[in-house]
């Protein structure tokens, strides 16, 4: 597969939607706002990426280092006894070898040598030797969360790429990192199905009770409708605490987003104060970090719903919200990076 060629688009154009924080970003030395990136990465990259080169040399370390992690656990599954686990690895360690192959015939196609990987290993995230690291010491690992584990590693490379496309001064390097950021996008999707797969190989479906419940488009809506009927309770709740502790910044999108999902849940009112909702911690940093749990949760159960969907509206359904949950989980967190305006 030839990687394709980038868009020239303006960092963040065509991006989905899902993956640019709603609301957030910076202003750059042109005055130019830049979206920011879906918090995949624990933190922000801080390594700036200045000329071509460097771009190459990158891309070409993250798909080396992936070959080579894959490899290496494969071998250790295979070690342990796990012969299924392993082949899993190793097919994601061939995968690797071609993406290997893409990047030098990019880096050909832009009149760029391909360095050696070694040299760029220490500018890739700190977050996928850590991930990776923790696979190592799994003693529970399956196909299933192999895959999965590939997918969200998938996920941070976009995110990297992303990052690197959003804060790019040169046009050039931002066409090009948002080309790397799609084609990790597509890795990630055809380890997806790789993943549902397994999924469905190892019965997960059938021993998650709550997913019994989401055999149709409308009990995912109903499910939807008493997520967000909840959610707009709390958050509404937290945007009166926000104000209260003079925190107007963070009360604003809180109340923005419980306004939403009030809307969402097709509900006339909602209580500030529900009565079974949890006590709102006392500072703006807490409670920010509660609401953005609350959503996190109901991310997971999306997320569960659409790797054991079959019926494409189920799927498409659950994307759609996913992607809205995700935009929320973004521009808090995007509020608690920025601590001091919390």
């Amino acid at each position: 597969m030839r990687w394709r060629k980038s868009t020239g688009n303006s960092p963040g154009e065509g991006f989905p939607r899902a993956l640019w924080r709603e609301g957030a970003g910076r202003s750059s030395k042109n005055g130019n706002r830049k979206g920011s990136i879906m918090p995949r990465l624990s933190k922000s990259p801080d390594t700036g990426v200045a000329t071509l080169a460097e771009l190459v040399g990158i891309a070409n370390a993250l798909e080396h280092e992936a070959e080579r992690r894959y490899r290496w656990l494969a071998e250790e599954f295979r070690r342990r006894g796990e012969p299924e686990t392993a082949e899993a690895f190793e097919g994601m360690a061939g995968e690797e070898e071609h993406h290997i192959v893409d990047v030098s015939r990019w880096a050909d196609n832009l009149g760029q040598p391909v360095p050696a990987a070694e040299s760029f290993f220490w500018r890739l995230p700190s977050d996928l030797a850590e991930s990776w690291d923790e696979v190592a010491g799994s003693a529970l690992l399956t196909p299933y969360r192999a895959f999965a584990i590939a997918v969200d590693n998938e996920e941070r490379a976009f995110a990297f790429y992303a990052y690197v496309s959003a804060w790019a001064e040169d046009r050039k390097i931002a066409a090009e990192a948002e080309m790397l950021a799609r084609e990790e996008l597509r890795h990630a999707a055809k380890l997806r199905t790789q993943r549902r797969i397994a999924y469905r190989a190892e019965g997960r479906h059938r021993s998650t009770p709550e997913l019994d419940d989401i055999q149709t488009e409308a009990a995912l809506a109903r499910l939807i409708v008493e997520e967000e009927a909840e959610i707009a309770e709390m958050f509404a709740a937290m945007a009166d605490r926000l104000d209260d502790l003079g925190a107007a910044g963070s009360a604003d999108d809180v109340r923005r987003m419980a306004e939403k999902a009030k809307t969402r849940a097709a509900v006339d009112e909602v209580k500030s104060s529900p009565d079974d909702m949890p006590p709102v911690p006392n500072s703006a940093a807490g409670i920010m970090t509660t609401a953005q749990a609350r959503l996190e949760r109901f991310s997971e159960r999306l997320e569960s719903v659409l790797i054991a969907a079959e019926d494409e509206k189920i799927m498409s359904l659950a994307q759609s919200s996913l992607e809205d949950v995700v935009r929320r989980i973004a521009l808090i967190n995007d509020r608690l990076e920025r601590s001091d305006e919390v």
